[in-house]
């Protein structure tokens, strides 16, 4: 329960901030879909630390490539 919780409210702040629908977060295959490169993934990235007080490891964001897997990662986090 608690797991999901995090997923809707992640999915919300990424809506809310960057203008995406939870459609086109869930089904985007990578970052690319999304239209995010390097920078805007750090900023991602910096706006999710504050937001839910984690920090990312910055080897671990070489395998973060998609919406999913950063969904995931934050989860484990929180």
């Amino acid at each position: 329960r608690l797991k999901m919780d995090i997923k809707e409210t992640l999915i919300a702040f990424l809506s809310e901030r960057y203008g995406w629908s939870e459609k086109e977060i869930l089904e985007a295959k990578s970052f690319e879909d999304l239209g995010i490169d390097s920078l805007s993934l750090y900023s991602l990235v910096t706006d999710c630390e504050e937001k839910f007080k984690i920090k990312f490891d910055t080897d671990d964001m070489t395998e973060i490539d998609s919406p999913e897997k950063f969904i995931k990662y934050v989860i484990e986090r929180v």
